[in-house]
């Protein structure tokens, strides 16, 4: 096969049969054979897509070879059924499979026909041997089981059900075929077999043929009348003309010798008259649903019964045409078959010209008859069975996932009762979802939105409530719950401020009296409502969307309550803020149009250059939807005007107020509700409105219902669209979807006719047959760069929609947006991505500001949604992130590889990512001398950059020859993160992991607050000490005080290891807070710091003297054990540590004032002793060994009992620093004088 229609295959052991599977009127072909270039077995439904055969997915068929199949109507449902036979590779077997057409177009394997044997080298005829009307069956070929050729007839009795026939034949053929005819008149149906007789090796080698032909005898028994040997081929054909069937063969009398082959014509030489069959009449035809349905009364014949005739069909969309069915049929069939009804399923909308003829079972066909019309509109009444409702809203979405269109219902039926239904499509079909309570409502609005962010959608209603407990004006939140709908109680939508058991914004403003948005660009869709309470107070709210629960904004004070309510969230001038409109009438009974405008602070003002007394109504509805292709978003709009006239107006957005153009007042309308929608898929978006026409003051709900749908030209007029056939309904409601998902839009209406039925319809939508909705290219260029603080602005590049006879506009495009949270684990965690077919949630701009995130990593990805509602597929995945915190320092290494040279590792901590393109500045000072050459400026010493990598910079410092020790204070700044959030400037402070017994040393905390100083053999070996500040609040004391009597002024300190024990006291130096220093001691007036130790829930007061260090207050005293400390001052007496009060010591006893600044030197010497009592009467005096006195020194604070330390620095009166030697210490206290002594040693 080569043409257009299919590709070319070369095939062997091949059969094909024609056969209309889908009831579409175009035949289909099943192929099966072995594909000579690539070997593969083919067993195929090919589909006839009018210009080409495309492969049926849908029927997986077992893989056979050396068969044959055919189609026939087994059951008399209408459509074709399909048999089927063969082998596999086993060359033995024989395989027979029968499908079932249905539904229709769908072949499904029949599992209960144990009567019907399989065969290889097959051939099958379905035809109506006993007259009953349905088709009987002969097969013939060879059989595995019995190991011979075989034929078996088969009657069709009861229908459907295939047994033998009590009398069979003994003559059977391989690579037959069959032909049935009436050929004596008898009214009866005669049969010819011809084929391979004899055959061997599972009917792989052929000996012989031959033909045979059987008298049907009553349809009871069949009797061999005539053989013809080497026959391959015969068929019945009226050869002379005279109305009896002749009989033409072809064969060879040997197999294998062109000479031998002949073709015979037998004449038939019945001596009767044969007259041609009457046509039929009463035709009549109609489309239901996607089906067109034409059907026939019997023809007559002068030797058939009605149940034996056959018809044809010919259907054209030109009088005498042939587009949908051809005229064309062979000889002794016919295309139609034997009932007098004929289904076609989802052909195209228009006018179809069409007749039928009679065929009697001897083959000969009457004249066509009458030729009749049918004309099919666009929009058809569907096989939906809803019940009938007014007061009604409605909305299309599916609520289930699994991707087909379901659907609420609410209002009134024709009994009186109001309902809320929920359908679910189901095989085509909707079917209550009785696994839902709600309440009922009627009068109101219904919307589907997932508002509670879990992919699922959940339902909120408006309007008047019915329930065991309350009838009135309602609102009703019901979250979606592992399939079931639950009402949410949580959000305040149900506060009930007075207590009276009905909230306070329960309300109804009508059918568009609630919408949602996300007005505050946070992600999530809030909610905007108005009308009445039950209070008969009116109301203009807005709830915003907090994690799931809607909470009222109390901010918006700009808002004037109204009833009726029209509310819509919508983007009037094109910038990242929706704002809000509004129709209905304020408190002094002012009906108008009033505008709210959203900013950067979500406050929204009014939008005077918008509001309008003009487009004020009651009884109202609207529609939004950018229909003239400008990217600004108009709106339809009906009702009764301030002067009570009915009025339908379409409002074009012109950036700055609304107006109505020439030729956009259409009919009026009240109690209705328009709907946009691309319907007849040309691009552009076309208009249906319902409702009442007139008023009639003795009937509220006024008169004359009309439905119309008005058609949008290429120039942007509307015309009604005269060609449909539609129930016009008032007090109604209508929506457009696709709910069959066939790429076009159907059309549900709900409402009360003329007469005072109550409808609810479905129309089905027939443009998609041949010119479907192709959905848009998914959007592309996603770019989510642009990211300050905690918002983002997300774009993307609008994408094609692609044009067949018409393609919607990229400005009309619009995007729904999904974006999802690695945090809370959910792919719509912050924008759902699971939408109803509304506007709700969509965007005409291609951006989306999003603010308020919190830090962390987001996913997100947008689809297009065309005028046909069809939506592409989900873009690309792209991903971004939120960082709002700056980076922080994790830890720092100080590795002193030198006396003079240290290795500093700093590692910072970032959830994100550090901007590496930006070095860190980092530098070190002394912690306590920060001017090393005495020059009163601080000395800075710069660490040497050697490495910046993912979170970790590495670099050297080189101490100076006049640096003291190696306690080192490093200050860290210049560092952020990729968002530009700044480390805050750091200074940490560092000493070398171990001290050196023999040597001594410092350990610091980090905060450099605290240090303790070991003098040399302080320790029995080298030891690494730490000081862990707690990081204790300032308003905290962590241990329970009594009376508040106790106060901690700095942080604690834990000094590990907790278990070490000094050899000699070492010097604890603890800095007070700095709001300690200014304002705890002023109000403590004469309470003296101490140093106190904690231990197993005690404060053991150390004493310790005060001093300043660069003018930071300090607190040091002398200690003997590790542990955990602190400065305090107390208000009542705390157990001392151990005195000795005749004590005086220095640490350490040889100090290095002027040397060379060995990180193994101490630079001064520390005085101890300890007070008995509190004492401002402390001098110590230093003298050389010649008595000649060097220094003086004196506390400079009134001194707490316990341990005391004085420093000195090695320095005589004049400041200048004392030569190398001996030198005797006294102290005086009180009335005793003690004394020791300490040496200087200057290098």
């Amino acid at each position: 096969l080569s043409n257009n229609w299919f590709p070319q295959i070369n095939l062997s052991y091949s059969s094909g049969k024609w056969g209309d599977a889908n009831m579409d009127g175009s035949p289909d072909l099943f192929l099966m054979g072995v594909n000579e270039f690539t070997n593969q077995i083919i067993n195929e439904l090919y589909l006839n897509k009018g210009s080409y055969l495309e492969i049926d997915p849908n029927t997986i068929f077992p893989s056979l070879i050396n068969g044959s199949n055919a189609w026939g109507d087994y059951d008399n449902d209408g459509d074709q059924d399909l048999i089927i036979c063969g082998r596999i590779a086993d060359k033995t077997a024989s395989i027979t499979r029968f499908y079932k057409n249905d539904p229709i177009g769908r072949l499904t394997e029949l599992t209960n026909v144990e009567d019907i044997p399989g065969l290889k080298a097959g051939a099958f005829k379905f035809v109506d041997l006993d007259s009953d009307g349905d088709q009987d069956l002969i097969m013939t070929g060879w059989n595995k089981i019995e190991g011979r050729l075989i034929t078996r007839i088969m009657r069709n009795d009861p229908l459907g059900t295939y047994t033998p026939f009590e009398n069979q034949i003994n003559f059977a053929v391989a690579y037959g075929n069959i032909d049935a005819i009436d050929y004596n008149l008898d009214g009866y149906k005669d049969f010819v077999i011809s084929g391979a007789d004899s055959v061997s090796d599972y009917s792989g080698r052929i000996h012989s043929l031959s033909s045979k032909i059987f008298l049907n005898n009553n349809g009871n028994s069949f009797t061999d009348i005539q053989e013809i040997e080497g026959t391959r081929v015969a068929k019945f054909v009226d050869i002379n003309l005279d109305k009896i069937p002749d009989l033409i063969v072809n064969g060879t009398t040997k197999i294998g010798k062109d000479s031998s082959s002949f073709t015979k014509v037998f004449i038939n030489n019945l001596d009767q008259t044969n007259n041609k069959p009457d046509p039929p009449s009463s035709l009549t035809a109609f489309a239901i649903s996607t089906r067109a349905i034409f059907t026939w009364g019997s023809g007559l014949d002068d030797y058939d019964n009605p149940t034996n005739l056959s018809y044809n069909l010919r259907i054209g969309t030109t009088p005498g045409g042939n587009q949908l069915m051809s005229s064309s049929t062979n000889f002794n069939n016919s295309n139609a078959g034997q009932r007098l009804i004929r289904e076609f399923n989802e052909i195209p909308h228009g006018t179809y010209y069409w007749a039928v003829q009679t065929v009697d079972g001897s083959g000969q066909k009457s004249v066509w008859s009458q030729e009749d019309t049918l004309f099919i509109s666009r929009l058809v009444t569907s096989t939906q069975s809803l019940p009938g409702v007014y007061y009604s809203s409605a909305g299309w979405a599916d609520y289930n996932n699994d991707d087909f269109l379901d659907l609420a219902l609410t209002g009134v039926t024709f009994s009186g009762p109001s309902v809320t239904n929920l359908y679910k499509s189901t095989d085509g079909l909707l079917y209550q979802d009785l696994g839902q309570d709600m309440n009922s409502f009627f009068g109101g609005h219904v919307s589907w939105v997932d508002y509670t962010n879990d992919g699922n959608l959940d339902l909120t209603l408006t309007g008047f409530q019915i329930s065991d407990y309350f009838g009135g004006r309602g609102t009703g939140f019901y979250k979606w719950e592992n399939g079931v709908f639950v009402e949410d109680l949580e959000s305040e939508i149900n506060l009930d401020n007075n207590n009276d058991g009905v909230s306070d914004y329960w309300i109804n403003g009508g059918v568009n009296g609630h919408h949602w948005g996300d007005y505050d660009n946070d992600g999530d869709l809030d909610y905007v409502q108005a009308g009445w309470d039950n209070y008969l107070q009116r109301h203009l709210d807005i709830f915003y969307n907090d994690k799931g629960i809607l909470r009222l904004d109390t901010h918006q004070t700009n808002l004037i309550p109204i009833y009726p309510g029209i509310v819509q969230w919508v983007n009037l001038n094109g910038d990242d803020y929706l704002d809000l409109v509004t129709v209905g009438s304020d408190q002094n009974e002012e009906l108008g149009l009033r505008v709210y405008l959203n900013n950067s602070n979500y406050i929204l003002s009014k939008g005077l250059t918008w509001d309008s007394n003009l487009f004020g109504v009651t009884a109202g509805a609207a529609a939004f939807a950018d229909y003239n292709s400008d990217g600004y978003d108009d709106f339809a709009l009906t009702g009764l005007n301030r002067n009570n006239q009915t009025i339908t107006y379409i409002l074009t957005n012109s950036i700055n107020r609304f107006e109505v153009k020439n030729g956009h007042v259409l009919q009026g309308v009240f109690f209705g509700k328009p709907a946009w929608g691309d319907y007849d898929s040309d691009g552009d978006l076309d208009l249906i409105i319902t409702g009442q026409s007139n008023r009639d003051p003795s009937l509220g709900l006024g008169v004359d219902p009309i439905t119309i749908i008005y058609n949008q030209q290429s120039d942007g007029s509307f015309e009604i669209d005269n060609t449909l056939s539609l129930d016009s309904v008032g007090v109604s409601f209508t929506q457009w979807g696709d709910y069959d998902l066939d790429g076009d839009l159907d059309l549900f209406i709900a409402g009360q006719k003329e007469n005072g039925d109550v409808i609810s319809k479905v129309y089905d939508n027939l443009e998609g047959i041949e010119n479907p909705n192709l959905p848009p290219n998914p959007p592309y260029g996603l770019n989510d760069d642009s990211i300050d603080d905690n918002q983002v602005l997300l774009q993307w590049n609008k994408p094609i929609d692609p044009d067949i006879f018409g393609a919607t506009s990229e400005q009309s495009l619009r995007f729904q947006i999904q974006i999802g949270s690695d945090e809370q684990n959910n792919e719509h965690g912050i924008s759902s991505g699971k939408y109803d077919i509304s506007e709700i949630g969509t965007t005409n701009l291609n951006r989306k500001l999003v603010q308020n995130l919190s830090e962390g990593n987001y996913s997100w990805r947008v689809r297009a949604i065309d005028n046909g509602l069809s939506a592409s597929n989900w873009s690309n995945t792209e991903y971004f992130y939120i960082d709002v915190t700056p980076p922080v320092l994790d830890t720092i290494r100080a590795n002193y590889v030198s006396d003079d040279q240290v290795i500093l590792i700093i590692k910072f901590k970032e959830d994100f990512y550090l901007n590496l393109n930006l070095d860190p500045e980092v530098f070190v000072t002394h912690p306590s001398q920060p001017d090393l050459d005495k020059d009163n400026k601080i000395d800075s010493i710069f660490v040497e950059k050697q490495s910046f990598n993912g979170d970790e910079w590495a670099g050297v410092l080189n101490l100076p020859d006049n640096y003291s020790g190696k306690a080192i204070q490093i200050n860290i700044s210049n560092v952020e993160d990729e968002r530009q959030n700044k480390f805050e400037k750091t200074s940490i402070f560092k000493t070398p992991e171990s001290i050196i017994s023999q040597f001594g040393g410092t350990a610091i905390s980090e905060d450099g607050s605290a240090t303790l100083l070991l003098p040399q053999n302080a320790v029995e070996g080298d030891v690494s000490l730490k000081l862990l500040g707690q990081n204790i609040s300032p308003d905290s004391n962590k241990i329970e005080f009594p009376d508040g009597s106790i106060i901690l002024i700095s942080d604690l300190y834990d000094i590990k290891p907790f278990n070490l024990t000094l050899l000699k006291p070492g010097i604890l130096r603890i800095a007070l807070r700095d709001t300690v220093a200014s304002d705890t001691l002023d109000t403590l007036g004469t309470l003296i710091p101490f140093i106190g130790r904690i231990s197993n829930g005690e404060i053991y007061n150390m004493g310790g003297s005060q001093l300043k260090i660069n003018d930071n207050p300090y607190v040091q005293v002398q200690i003997d054990s590790l542990g955990i400390y602190g400065v305090f001052v107390s208000q009542i007496m705390l157990e001392y540590d151990s005195l000795r009060i005749d004590s005086l010591i220095c640490q350490p006893r040889v100090f290095s004032p002027g040397g060379s600044g060995s990180v193994f030197e101490f630079t001064e010497t520390n005085i101890l002793y300890d007070l008995e009592e509190p004492s401002d009467n402390v001098i110590v005096r230093i003298f050389n060994l010649s008595g000649r006195l060097k220094k003086t020194l004196k506390p400079e604070n009134v001194l707490q009992s316990g341990h005391q330390i004085i420093n000195w620095n090695g320095k005589d009166f004049n400041g200048d620093v004392v030569p190398s030697g001996l030198y005797i210490v006294t102290l005086e206290k009180d009335d005793a004088i003690l004394r020791t002594t300490v040496g200087v040693l200057n290098r």
